[in-house]
């Protein structure tokens, strides 16, 4: 009999109800896009992601000007979803040991967007090491992860089956100083668009961000204005040139 872990492995998308419309997934590339943009490297010639899901990081980055971007996905129905929509660039397989095949300093851009959260510490702390050693001197690490920092978090990160906890930007760093990524940053997401209602959102956000700030800093007694408080947040890193 199926173990329930293999059952959510083999039929994530339908399990955890992530199907996507063609028009939903039309509407998350563009918000992917905005989201990269501002974080790309200056060269971004050859780019992974890892965990691509149903491709469309894959197609935000094509989007973007990457030349060559390869896709890795574990679950089988995310990949089978990617196809159906004609994104073939994803190919099911272990992102680990897709790290592993690739040469020293083979890639410009690695993603990893939602993934980490699912990973033991131990694992992560592989991932990193091979990141650092597959990025070129000035390649990066775009990831994107739950932020247990929000009071809003509970949705995302109780929400799915699979994940095993909950990063913060701390803590995320503590991986960067071992595999010696340079740490860039953390970022809110709160996907406003770029149309008016968007801008309203995200000047209506500004002010939620300010006060749970305030609160925070309130009950720490320490600064806290640059964290991010969106239920997600990106961060990015580099590998240093020397």
């Amino acid at each position: 009999m199926i173990s329930f872990s293999d059952q959510l492995k083999d039929s994530y998308a339908e399990l955890q109800g992530k199907q996507k419309s063609a028009a939903k997934r039309r509407s998350s590339i563009k918000r992917l896009q905005r989201l990269l943009c501002p974080h790309l490297p200056s060269s971004r010639q050859r780019a992974l992601d890892l965990g691509a899901g149903q491709g469309e990081l894959v197609e935000a980055l094509y989007c973007l000007g990457c030349k060559n971007v390869e896709g890795v996905e574990l679950s089988p129905s995310q990949v089978r979803l990617a196809k159906a929509h004609g994104c073939n660039s994803v190919s099911e397989g272990d992102a680990c040991q897709a790290l592993i095949q690739k040469s020293d300093s083979s890639l410009d851009l690695i993603c990893c967007f939602d993934v980490f959260e699912h990973l033991t510490y131990d694992t992560c702390a592989l991932w990193f090491a091979q990141i650092h050693r597959v990025l070129r001197p000035g390649g990066r690490l775009i990831a994107h992860v739950p932020n247990g920092l929000s009071p809003f978090v509970g949705s995302v990160y109780r929400g799915d089956l699979t994940h095993l906890w909950c990063p913060v930007p701390e803590s995320i760093q503590v991986f960067c100083r071992s595999s010696g990524l340079r740490w860039l940053g953390a970022y809110e997401n709160i996907g406003a668009s770029s149309g008016f209602q968007g801008k309203l959102r995200w000047l209506a956000w500004r002010g939620v961000s300010f006060f749970m700030a305030i609160v925070n800093t309130l009950e720490t007694g320490l600064p806290s204005f640059e964290f991010p408080w969106s239920r997600t947040f990106l961060f990015v890193c580099e590998r240093p040139d020397n």
